[in-house]
Formats: C-alpha cells, sequence, structure tokens
C-alpha cells in the first residue's frame, strides 16, 4: 500500500510481524547482556561497544574469570566428596581425581558442613589450559557431640581445559590466607562536635539511617542519596568524625572525612559503623556530595605498624610502600597462601 507522498505503509499483519521480530532480537540482546554482567561484571557489558583491541583483552579476562569461577566450585565439591567419602566410594572420588593417587579412605567419613573457596590463583595459563590453586575452607565435625566444629583448611590443584575439570592430586590441609596490613588512612584532623563538618555529617547520617529530617537539605543536588527504607536504626548514637580539613570546615572548598557512629536499634546500642564521605561548601553551607566506598589513604601509601587513630597518627611507626602504580613491581602485595 502507498500514500500520496509515495511512501509505504505497512499492512497490520506485516507491521505485526515486524514487531515480533525487534522484540526477539532486543530479547537475545538482553539475554547477552545479562550472561556477561554474571561473568565479568559491568566492564565486560560496556567492553561491547569498545574498539577490537579493547574487546579482545575484556574477553580475554570475561574467560579468565569464568574459569576461576569454574575452579573454585569444582574444587569445593571435590573436598567436601573427599572429606565425606569412606572406604569402597573410590569411585565416588574418582569423578574429581585418578584413583591411581595413592588414597586410602576411612572406614567412616568425616562430617563437613559449610564448605567455602578462601583463596584462588591461577598458577599455570598455557592456551586453553589453565592450573588453579584453590583453598577451600570446612567446618568439621569432631566425634564428640559436644566438642564445637573446627575450620580446616584444604588447598587443591585444579585443572580447567576447555570447560573440562580435573583435580591434580588429592587435597592437603594448609594455613589459612595470611592477614593482610592495615593501610594507613588519610584522615589527620580530628572534628569537634561542634564543627561544620561533624554537624552536617551528623545530620545527614540521621535523616540516612533514622529517616529523622530531610535529607535533601545535607546532600547535593547530584548526589542521588536517598533515606534508608525502612529506617534501621531509632538513633545515630554517639558520631565521631576525623577529616583531612585541618579546620574542619571553618574554611570554604571540599573536604574528605570519616563518619564513626554507634547506632542504636530497639533501644540497644549495636555495633559501631563507620562512612567515608565527600563533602563540598555549596552556597555557604556544606553538603554531603557522596558515600565513599573506600576511606581515604594516606599519599604515599603505608602500612600501620603500631595502633593509631583514624588519621594514621601511628605514620611514626609505618612502614612506607612505593606510591607509584605504573611499574607492575609495586603494588601492596595480596594475602599470601602458606
Amino acid at each position: 500500500m502507498r500514500t500520496a507522498s509515495g511512501q509505504t505503509v505497512d499492512s497490520g499483519d506485516a507491521l505485526l510481524r515486524r514487531m515480533v521480530a525487534r522484540r526477539r532480537r532486543d530479547n537475545a540482546v538482553i539475554v547477552v547482556l545479562a550472561v556477561l554482567a554474571v561473568l565479568g561484571g559491568g566492564h565486560a557489558i560496556v567492553s561491547m561497544f569498545s574498539s577490537n583491541t579493547t574487546t579482545t583483552t575484556d574477553d580475554a579476562s570475561v574467560s579468565a574469570v569464568g574459569r576461576a569461577q569454574l575452579a573454585g566450585s569444582f574444587a569445593e565439591q571435590f573436598v567436601v566428596t573427599y572429606l565425606t567419602s569412606s572406604a569402597g566410594q573410590q569411585d565416588q572420588v574418582g569423578q574429581f581425581v585418578s584413583v591411581d593417587q595413592q588414597m586410602a579412605l576411612p572406614s567412616t567419613g568425616r562430617q563437613v558442613v559449610n564448605p567455602q573457596v578462601v583463596y584462588l590463583s591461577r598458577s599455570v595459563s598455557n592456551g586453553t589450559l589453565d592450573v588453579w590453586s584453590v583453598t577451600v575452607s570446612v567446618q568439621v565435625s569432631k566425634n564428640s557431640a559436644a566438642a564445637p566444629n573446627i575450620r580446616q583448611y584444604y588447598r587443591v590443584a585444579v585443572s580447567v581445559s576447555g570447560g573440562r575439570l580435573r583435580a591434580l592430586s588429592l587435597p592437603a590441609v594448609v594455613s589459612p590466607p595470611s592477614r593482610g596490613s592495615d593501610l594507613a588512612l588519610g584522615y589527620s584532623a580530628p572534628c569537634g562536635a561542634d564543627s561544620p563538618l561533624a554537624q552536617v555529617a551528623s545530620g545527614f547520617l540521621a535523616a540516612l539511617l533514622t529517616g529523622s529530617g530531610d535529607i535533601t537539605r545535607y546532600t547535593t543536588a547530584e548526589a542521588g542519596i536517598v533515606a534508608l527504607q525502612p529506617p534501621p536504626f531509632g538513633d545515630i548514637g554517639s558520631v565521631s568524625v576525623s577529616s583531612d580539613d585541618t579546620n574542619c570546615g571553618a574554611g570554604n572548598g571540599s573536604a574528605l572525612i570519616l563518619a564513626t557512629i554507634t547506632p542504636k536499634a530497639d533501644g540497644t546500642a549495636v555495633a559501631s559503623l563507620a562512612y567515608p564521605l565527600t563533602m563540598v561548601r555549596t552556597e555557604g553551607q556544606w553538603q554531603v556530595r557522596s558515600i565513599d566506598s573506600v576511606p581515604l589513604l594516606k599519599n604515599p601509601l603505608a602500612t600501620v605498624v603500631g595502633v593509631g587513630n583514624h588519621g594514621g597518627t601511628a605514620s611514626t611507626s609505618s612502614s612506607t610502600l612505593p606510591s607509584s602504580v605504573s611499574a607492575p613491581a609495586v603494588p601492596i602485595p595480596s594475602a599470601t597462601q602458606k
């Protein structure tokens, strides 16, 4: 069918078919985005619209994440199956590791609960073959019913090739992952309760957590922060504030603060909470621009050896770490597995 201007107008059936086809195409795109989000997070989705070079790199990262998840899940199942198996169940264990291993199973398997993957690292990467070192923690029941469960850590080497997984050897009991270093925070100035920064922080957190007051009074227009519903607490209790601004808001500009509160639920104090905040002075008053995901760190980075306050005044007993981020040798090492 044609109009007077010469343009084609679809019939009702043709238009319906086009709408159905478009809906199917849109649904397929949504499925792809959902899979990418599960495997690689939002960055994997963004990479779809980047250059070919970036896409290739991100595809490798997504593949590594997927293999890591496979290795971790496989190791967890293997450890649980192995510890709970008893004599005569070698075939059950053989689903995970070669039965040619010098394996002896007890007359009665152990009872284990709450398995968790606590450490995972890639030891070998050779084309489509990866070898992952996985540490799994489990709670093992003692023979006595009155004895509490003990948590043990088992390390397993797992090969991943083309989606196929295999343990290289029997599990080994190891120490838990080492404890990391405490990093010195960069809040150098404690602020009194009557300081501008502390007053705004107190009002903001009360509105955020208890529903007391108008939260928009304490936030910038672009902050996008809304009060939690339902309010988790009835009172925020005492508020302690430290800041990188030595004047605690007496001047202008911006400030980073750490506000620590001891809230109350049903009239009873609960565990303290800490909120890193970015604040700016707008039209003569201080407002919260964001709740930061990471507190302010000292620059250059330093580890705390002694006991210090939020501002990290233990810097005299801290070991300074390299601040460069360009060289691969300088990042702070992650916790090592003994």
